[in-house]
């Protein structure tokens, strides 16, 4: 029972360890098995920024300071009156911080009460009507009055420049552009038809949402004739969902944009793989992350993408010692979430069982744990599990 090394019994004798394979792709990569392909993060400080950027933000307009400072009034107004406050503020500034079109679509839907359409959030308010009075109407008026007019949004005006205009553009190495919201996504494709004529593009979204621009002209399409066409390299530029995102491999195309920043590091993640995978044609891949600048007050994405930017220097595996969610009062305070990501970075360092198995220290010797059957066996588990709470354990017929 004494460890050997670094390593107790169990972690030397684990069956469950041993009948289980992770494949991690660091630890892959770790072993020589494929190749690491960096990622080049943009903009990162220090670096060359393109003109419409402010630090690591955009510059946005007079119109989305006074959208953002109306949806912090609505929900001050509406925390007086509902618990719920507090979720819709995180919904309705993410939605906001998204692009002007989902701000000014997530202001109309609520005044008019209809449920927000969204493929990864619903809406779950308890039993609380979406009514709103006063100055809560007065606010959402406010967000559609200054955003309906925009002629071009600051995110669009990026996008468009990493794909056609920087001295390296992205486009001819293909492109996937990735939101939280639909209608952020919708309105990208919509914008980008209208600017590059000629060039297809694919929405992969949720059931009944995926479809084509060509040319200006919307067709509905199945995501798998979205992900052929990919593959065969007849489209080079697709606008995503996260809801789209697992299992969708597109190593065919080299850079991806987040055209928005999930408070979910996990999902940063996913989207990342979608093109960081095996049969990657290109040595290393582009991640470019857009959030706008507030010249009046500090927007949320700045406060969290300010702390994750820091993490974000390793090319290799540069979401690995992140939470999974960024919980909404540690980005009130600046030191909790510096606190709270340090604190899951330090548990990440520590090794697993499985890192423990695959850097080779855990070798069968001896009695095979692995093959003791009778404790895996169907019938024992089934066995227990079939007693009543405090009943007396009966004489087992097939002892361990």
């Amino acid at each position: 029972m004494t460890p050997r090394g670094s390593l107790g019994f169990f972690q030397r004798n684990n069956p469950v360890v041993r009948h289980v394979v992770l494949r991690k792709r660091s630890t892959l990569e770790d072993l020589g098995l494929i190749p690491r392909i960096p990622v080049d993060i943009h903009p990162l400080p220090g670096a060359h920024m393109p003109p419409m950027f402010d630090g690591l933000g955009l510059r946005t307009s007079s119109a989305f300071d006074a959208a953002y400072q109306a949806a912090e009034k609505f929900t001050r107004a509406l925390q007086k009156r509902k618990k719920s406050a507090g979720f819709m503020r995180s919904l309705m500034l993410q939605r906001l911080c998204s692009s002007y079109a989902s701000g000014l679509a997530t202001a109309e839907k609520l005044l008019s009460g209809r449920v927000l359409d969204d493929e990864e959030m619903e809406l779950e308010l308890g039993d609380e009507n979406l009514d709103f009075v006063d100055e809560e109407i007065r606010q959402l008026e406010a967000i559609i009055d200054v955003l309906s007019p925009h002629p071009t949004d600051p995110k669009l005006d990026a996008v468009l420049y990493y794909l056609l205009e920087r001295p390296d553009p992205w486009l001819p190495k293909g492109c996937i552009v990735f939101s939280q919201y639909f209608d952020t996504a919708k309105w990208v494709g919509e914008a980008l038809t209208q600017r590059i004529q000629g060039e297809p593009i694919a929405v992969y979204a949720g059931v009944g949402k995926s479809g084509m621009y060509i040319s200006g002209e919307w067709k509905s399409v199945e995501r798998e004739q979205i992900k052929k066409a990919v593959k065969e390299r007849t489209i080079r530029l697709v606008v995503a969902t996260d809801a789209a995102c697992e299992g969708l491999n597109l190593q065919t195309l080299g850079t991806l944009i987040n055209i928005d920043l999930p408070w979910n590091p996990s999902r940063l993640e996913q989207r990342i793989g979608r093109i960081k995978r095996f049969g990657q044609r290109r040595d290393r891949v582009d991640m470019l992350s857009l959030l706008y600048h507030g010249t009046v007050q500090e927007t949320v994405d700045e406060k969290v993408y300010a702390k994750l930017s820091e993490r974000m220097r390793n090319r290799f595996d540069i979401f690995g010692t992140l939470p999974d969610v960024i919980e909404d009062d540690w980005i009130e305070d600046e030191e909790e979430l510096e606190a709270r990501l340090r604190e899951y970075t330090e548990r990440r360092t520590r090794a697993n069982a499985f890192d423990l198995r695959y850097a080779g220290d855990v070798t069968p010797r001896g009695d095979r744990w692995e093959l003791c059957e009778k404790v895996l066996a169907r019938h024992d588990v089934k066995q227990r599990l079939s007693r009543g709470w405090g009943e007396r354990e009966r004489a087992d017929p097939h002892p361990l």
